[in-house]
C-alpha cells in the first residue's frame, strides 16, 4: 500500500512517462524537460523519479546528459489494477432496444456491402452477408431510441477512395438481431433512406434465417459504453 502511495504521490510524473511511451520502450529525457512539461520544480521531479526507482516502479540509467527511463512490470501491474478499479466509474454498459418492420430497399445493398467488405471485416470482426436488411421504425419510442443511438460514437469506417471513386464514412453499432444473430447496424454518411429506416448487416442472410417477409417485425439490441 505504501509503495502505491509512491506511485501516485505525483501522478503527473508517471502519466507523463506513459505519454512518452515508457510503458513499452526506454525513453530519453532530462529532469529539466520533464519539469517544464509537467509544471513542477526540477528538484521535485528528480526526487519523484528516485522514489519510483527505489520502489521498483521504474528503471532508470544515465545516458550522457539524459536519463533513460522505462516502466517496470510491477508498475504496469499496478496501473492495470488501478484501471480496473476506475473503469466502472467512467464506462457504463447501456442496452438500447428497438424494433422495426422489414422493408424492401433500393436493391443496392449488396453492391455497397461488397465494396465496403474489407472495411466491415476490419471494424466488425466478421464478414457480412452481401446485402442489408432494412427496417422501418414506426413506434415513437423506438424512433427516440434510434435517435439516441445515432448520436453515439459507434465504430467508424472513414471515407475512402477505391478505383478512383470516393465512398463516404459509415458508423457501425454491433447489435443482437432477432435475439439470436450477432450483426450490426450500419449508418452510412450518404444514404437514400430517411432517419426512420435502419440498415442491418450480419454474417448470414437475415431474411432466410428468420424466414422474413415485408411487414414482419424484427427486434434489435445494441449495447454500448456511455
Amino acid at each position: 500500500m505504501k509503495e502505491n502511495k509512491v506511485l501516485w504521490r505525483n501522478p503527473s510524473v508517471i502519466l507523463k512517462l506513459i505519454e512518452l511511451g515508457a510503458w513499452k520502450n526506454w525513453v530519453y529525457v532530462t529532469t529539466t524537460e520533464l519539469a517544464s512539461d509537467i509544471g513542477l520544480p526540477q528538484q521535485t521531479v528528480s526526487r519523484v523519479l528516485n522514489e519510483l526507482s527505489s520502489s521498483n516502479f521504474i528503471e532508470k540509467k544515465r545516458v550522457g546528459r539524459t536519463i533513460a527511463v522505462r516502466l517496470t512490470e510491477k508498475c504496469l501491474n499496478s496501473l492495470r489494477f488501478t484501471y480496473e478499479r476506475l473503469t466502472p466509474i467512467f464506462e457504463e454498459l447501456k442496452t438500447f432496444r428497438f424494433s422495426g418492420i422489414v422493408l424492401s430497399g433500393f436493391g443496392d445493398g449488396e453492391h455497397y456491402v461488397k465494396i465496403y467488405m474489407d472495411k466491415f471485416e476490419e471494424v466488425l470482426k466478421f464478414k457480412p452477408y452481401p446485402g442489408t436488411l432494412n427496417l422501418k421504425i414506426i413506434d415513437l419510442n423506438d424512433l427516440k431510441t434510434l435517435f439516441i443511438i445515432r448520436g453515439l460514437p459507434g465504430l467508424k469506417i472513414e471515407k475512402f477512395t477505391k478505383n478512383g471513386r470516393a465512398y463516404g464514412a459509415v458508423k457501425c453499432y454491433p447489435a443482437l438481431i432477432g435475439g439470436e444473430v450477432n450483426g450490426a447496424i450500419v449508418m452510412p454518411e450518404r444514404t437514400h433512406y430517411g432517419l426512420d429506416v435502419v440498415e442491418l448487416v450480419a454474417p448470414e442472410n437475415l431474411r432466410k434465417r428468420f424466414n422474413l417477409k415485408n411487414g414482419d417485425r424484427v427486434s434489435v439490441e445494441v449495447k454500448v459504453n456511455i
